[in-house]
């Protein structure tokens, strides 16, 4: 999936970074998106347009699978509400496999962070940031380095 903390998370991780880091990010967003598709009801379509990186999804179960991806990794909290203290701690790993990766996600979390409003709907609120991400990452040349969703 290309999400980390979702698509903010939710990450595309490149072959540079430790393959054993890589693989275990890779094992826990199948493990999360599994438990998100059947939480939220998504369809095979939805996974698709996600794993496609169509961001915003198109349907709302797209987007839910965006929220519910971001506070499996503790991006937002279950009221939709930022968790930074939370996403600090899930990029922990990252900081010490690509100290330069990781400034630039922060500074995508940052950013986007600061952009985005809460939403009455916290599906609406993390695809936002998704969307934020995806093209905050793309305008870093990050494309398909890192891509938060």
């Amino acid at each position: 999936m290309s999400i980390w903390p979702a698509f903010l998370a939710l990450l595309t991780l490149t072959n540079a970074l430790d393959q054993d880091f890589v693989d275990d990010f890779m094992e826990k967003i199948q493990e999360i998106g599994t438990v998100c598709a059947e939480e939220t009801h998504a369809t095979s379509d939805d996974i698709a347009e996600l794993l496609a990186r169509q961001i915003p999804p198109s349907t709302h179960e797209g987007k839910c699978m965006i929220f519910c991806i971001q506070t499996n990794f503790k991006v937002m909290k279950a009221d939709g509400s930022i968790d930074r203290a939370g996403a600090m701690l899930a990029l922990k790993p990252l900081q010490k496999a690509d100290p330069q990766l990781y400034q630039k996600v922060l500074k995508l979390f940052v950013t986007c962070g600061m952009r985005v409003k809460p939403l009455p709907d916290p599906c609406d609120t993390a695809s936002a940031l998704a969307e934020c991400a995806k093209n905050e990452a793309e305008a870093m040349g990050l494309d398909e380095s890192v891509m938060m969703g």
